[in-house]
Formats: C-alpha cells, sequence, structure tokens
C-alpha cells in the first residue's frame, strides 16, 4: 500500500513532464500547419514534419526546465510545474536522450536534404544557446527577446514555407507580422509574470526595463496585433478558415487588458485556448490530408 502511494506522485511528476508547456508546442504545431494549408502543402513528409516540430519545441521547453531548476525552486507554483525540480537527473542521462530524441527528429527534417538539414541544425543551436550556459539566451536582456520573437512562433512558419518551397504571398506576410507580435507580447507577458524569480536568475529585458513599462508595451503591441488582424479580416486578406484560429486565442489576448499589472495571466485559459486551436488545425489537416 505504502509502495502504491509512492507511486502516485511520481506518476504525476512524470506526467508533468510530458504535459508541461502543452500550450507551446500545441501553438508550433498549429502554426507549422497554416503554411501546409494555405499553399497545399499537406502530404505524408509535411505530416511527419509537423509532429516533429511539435516534438522538437515540446524537447526545447523541457530543456528550458532543466537549466532553470535551481531557480524556479525558490517559486512555490514554477517548482510545482518543473519535474527537475522534483526529480534529480544526471547530465548523461540528459545528454544521451538529447540525443536520441534529435535524431529522430533529425529524420523528419532529412526528408528535405540540405535545407531540411540546415533548419534541423538552427533548432538544435537555438535550443541549447537560449537556454543552457554559457550562452544563457534567456538571461541577456535584448537577446533573450529577439531570439523568442524570431525562434518561437514566427520559426515554425518560415521552416514549413521554405521547406515546400512556397511562394510568399501578401496572407503570409500578415500572419508573420502577427506572429511577430504575438511571440513578442508572450513573453514580455511571461517574463512580467516571473519578474521576481528572474531578478535572482541573472535577469531578463523585463528586469531591465521595468515592469511598469513592460505591461504598457505590452498592451500597446497586443493592441497592434488586434488591429492588424482585424483589418486584414475585413478586406479578407485572412480567408474564413483561418478565423476560428483567432476567435479562440482572442480571450487570452483581451485578458491582457483588463487584469492588474503585477497579476499573471490565466494558464487555464491560455491552455484551453491553444488545445482549441491544436484540435481545430489537426480536423483541418487530417481532412486535407485524407482526402
Amino acid at each position: 500500500m505504502a509502495q502504491e502511494n509512492a507511486y502516485k506522485p511520481r506518476k504525476r511528476t512524470v506526467l508533468k513532464l510530458v504535459s508541461n508547456h502543452m500550450d507551446a508546442w500545441q501553438v508550433a504545431s498549429v502554426i507549422a500547419t497554416l503554411p501546409l494549408l494555405i499553399h497545399g502543402g499537406i502530404r505524408g513528409e509535411t505530416a511527419v514534419l509537423v509532429l516533429a516540430i511539435g516534438v522538437g519545441y515540446w524537447f526545447a521547453f523541457a530543456l528550458n526546465d532543466y537549466f532553470d531548476a535551481p531557480f524556479d525552486a525558490l517559486d512555490r507554483q514554477k517548482a510545482e510545474r518543473n519535474f527537475f525540480v522534483h526529480v534529480s537527473v544526471c547530465g548523461w542521462v540528459v545528454v544521451l536522450l538529447s540525443i536520441s530524441l534529435l535524431v529522430v527528429v533529425a529524420a523528419a527534417y532529412s526528408q528535405f536534404g540540405p535545407p531540411g538539414w540546415l533548419f534541423w541544425g538552427i533548432s538544435c543551436f537555438i535550443a541549447w544557446a537560449y537556454s543552457a550556459p554559457p550562452l544563457r539566451l534567456k538571461i541577456r536582456p535584448g537577446l533573450d527577446l529577439i531570439t523568442h520573437v524570431l525562434f518561437v512562433q514566427t520559426f515554425p512558419y518560415i521552416v514549413c514555407m521554405r521547406l515546400i518551397q512556397a511562394r510568399w504571398g501578401l496572407l503570409d506576410g500578415v500572419l508573420l507580422a502577427i506572429l511577430f507580435l504575438t511571440s513578442l507580447t508572450a513573453q514580455l507577458e511571461q517574463q512580467a509574470r516571473d519578474f521576481v524569480v528572474d531578478l535572482q536568475g541573472g535577469g531578463t529585458f523585463t528586469t531591465w526595463m521595468g515592469r511598469d513599462r513592460v505591461v504598457h508595451g505590452l498592451r500597446w503591441a497586443t493592441a497592434v496585433c488586434l488591429f492588424i488582424a482585424l483589418i486584414s479580416v475585413l478586406n479578407g486578406t485572412i480567408p474564413w478558415y483561418l478565423l476560428p484560429f483567432g476567435l479562440i486565442g482572442l480571450p487570452a489576448l483581451l485578458h491582457r487588458f483588463w487584469r492588474q499589472p503585477d497579476a499573471p495571466r490565466s494558464e487555464r485559459l491560455v491552455l484551453l485556448s491553444t488545445t482549441a486551436g491544436f484540435l481545430y488545425a489537426g480536423l483541418i489537416f487530417c481532412y486535407f490530408l485524407l482526402s
């Protein structure tokens, strides 16, 4: 009975490792499907690519948790979400598992020849450079923001556009601008939430600029993002089948305007939004793949 009771917390901890940052890898997967839907690039090899991108983003955020564990342990809520705060994992085990997973992901990218290998290499480097010492870009004010803006939400779109050799159009530019702003504001929102912990962990753009200023800028950037999306919908640039993605994410964006600057975002609302978008993208993707 005692062994069974001890097993349950362990099982819950492992489940957190698998499900943690669901919003991040779900969003990356959804973004990767967009150029495929728009440019008719849905086929078997791109389905594998989207899966690999989702797995790759899960790995990147898990790696970030590994290197953040000593700092997350200082905050009760962050410690609860971080698998590596509760479970000590040897460095060689992390290296072995990382290599194994990245080899599997490489197989998906290798289908596209040298460009695929190039994007795989860039992905691996950024995942390491952002979280791991000695670079640890996430604690270098300015570079932390630039890295997030370029490689969290815009990168999956660019990767798929390039690998399916699609021609860029107005819609792609509009979506990339929206993704740029959503990635920027998501990072600022997270840094505002983690302000106190980040002060002890080395600092970020927000600890350098000040939380009040960042929250003010975050709201302005969110308003610009919503304005671009609204104009693009009204003039017909954004097609009808993409509207549910915007409507699904709208409550989480609007929530930024009425909550207090020091109040955290609603994690449940964000997760519900990203999961709904993920399921919707999956349904459309499977429909075109099987039709």
